[in-house]
């Protein structure tokens, strides 16, 4: 009995030596996505890493990343998440260079690096975590794996983001492999939800997620009027005290094309402005109140939020300067000296990301004549995926870049999917006797 792999047309490997060259490039991968970290000499990190680094547990961000990354956190501090973000996207490569059969594998490497992925897997965030929950599900139903659906779900519930996502993979995927295609995904769908319930229900059970205030906050910053509006309604004098400091942030050239001025708000506000009161009893009105309010000024924004995710000028957010406390290891890293929010890197980044989208259009155009009817649906299904994301951070939140660049290595598998994915009709792996 032989267990082997087709990696191309009419050529077969023995499974140990295309074992061992698979490997070779997780540890290739895995090196490569913590190679930013490393040249940084410690962990790229924002405002938001202190609630995802395993340190403790806050009630703002999804409890579910700090609570699974602790045991480890425990040992390596800081350096815990960007480990584990670079061992489980390595492990989506490979998933997804084994259950396509991509020919010439070693080549996800440069369009991996070209995708910025090492940058999100070497910070202290779970943006890297849409990666591989994109590719666990694709292949939880390719393969009717429910480890893969679970493993899914429980990378999708370290985000807000999650949920509406998956709903939109199970439409996209029932529309185009039938309604067969969805068990999987509804048990990431329910791994997801009871990963978060029970965590909710252990930390601060009392305090409502952040459900509407994303949203609300969205709205305002468009049309610091809400504020004022709210104010006047609810008679809270913090509220118009607030829309004072947007509409100023809003003039200012440093801050105008922003869309995040709730952080400015809560940090300048402090206690006064109180993010659960605002949460319980002014986002909704906020959000309602927006819906109706020039409606066709919101929606251009947002279709101009959506296509400068494409554009240059890449923004990171890794700051020299963090309101939150760090490690005192911090201090001696590159990124305190400013090097991420240097002209010259952003520059270097935005023209890795144009090599990139380049890169991506030839590998479609050459790869989709010979590509099958099941490699072109995969390819819709990833595709749609990037743009549902793109399109739903455009509504919610607007600009940071790293919305957009967290499914850039998305576009590059869809890529190699079509390009690199052997042309055989033979399965990936067939056990002969």
């Amino acid at each position: 009995m032989t267990l082997t792999m087709a990696t191309a047309p009419g050529a077969e490997k023995s499974f140990g030596r295309y074992g061992w060259q698979l490997a070779v490039l997780g540890i290739a991968l895995t090196l490569a996505f913590m190679m930013p970290a490393l040249i940084n000499r410690f962990p790229l990190v924002m405002e938001d890493s202190i609630g995802y680094s395993g340190q403790g547990v806050g009630w703002i961000r999804s409890k579910v990343p700090p609570i699974l990354i602790y045991p480890l956190y425990r040992v390596m501090g800081y350096w815990a998440l960007p480990l584990f973000n670079a061992i489980v996207n390595a492990a989506a490569w490979l998933v997804l260079i084994y259950g396509f059969r991509i020919r010439k594998a070693w080549l996800v490497l440069p369009f991996a690096v070209a995708a910025l992925q090492p940058i999100y897997t070497s910070a202290v965030l779970v943006d890297a975590w849409f990666f591989p929950a994109i590719v666990f599900l694709v292949f939880s139903v390719k393969w009717s794996s429910p480890f893969l659906g679970l493993a899914a779900g429980l990378l999708l519930a370290g985000h807000g983001s999650g949920l509406p996502l998956a709903i939109t993979f199970i439409l996209i995927a029932a529309f185009l492999f039938g309604l067969k295609s969805i068990r999987m995904t509804l048990l990431a769908i329910v791994m997801m939800v009871s990963a978060n319930a029970f965590v909710n229900s252990k930390y601060f059970p009392d305090t409502p997620p952040m459900s509407k205030t994303f949203l609300a906050a969205r709205l305002f910053s468009v049309h610091p009027e809400l504020l004022r509006r709210e104010c006047e309604r609810s008679g809270n004098e913090v509220l118009c005290e607030a829309a004072v400091l947007v509409e100023d942030l809003k003039q200012d050239p440093e801050t105008a094309g922003r869309r995040d001025y709730f952080w400015d708000l809560a940090r300048i506000l402090r206690e006064r402005f109180d993010l659960r009161d605002f949460e319980r009893n002014h986002a909704k009105a906020i959000i309602l109140d927006g819906l109706t309010y020039r409606p066709f000024l919101t929606a251009l924004v947002v279709v101009q939020d959506f296509f400068s995710f494409f554009g240059p000028g890449t923004k990171l957010d890794f700051n020299a300067v963090l309101s939150e406390p760090m490690p005192p290891a911090y201090d001696g890293s590159l990124q305190a000296k400013g090097l991420w929010q240097d002209d010259q890197t952003r520059t270097l980044l935005t023209g890795l990301r144009f090599v990139f989208y380049v890169a991506c259009i030839v590998a479609v155009a050459v790869g989709w004549r010979s590509s099958t009817i099941d490699m072109r649906k995969w390819f819709f299904v990833i595709v749609l995926m990037c743009l549902a994301n793109d399109a739903l951070f455009a509504l919610l939140s607007g600009p940071p870049d790293r919305y957009h660049h967290r499914i850039l290595p998305l576009y590059a598998a869809a890529a190699c999917i079509l390009w690199l994915s052997a042309r055989s009709a033979s399965v990936p792996a067939e056990q002969k006797s």
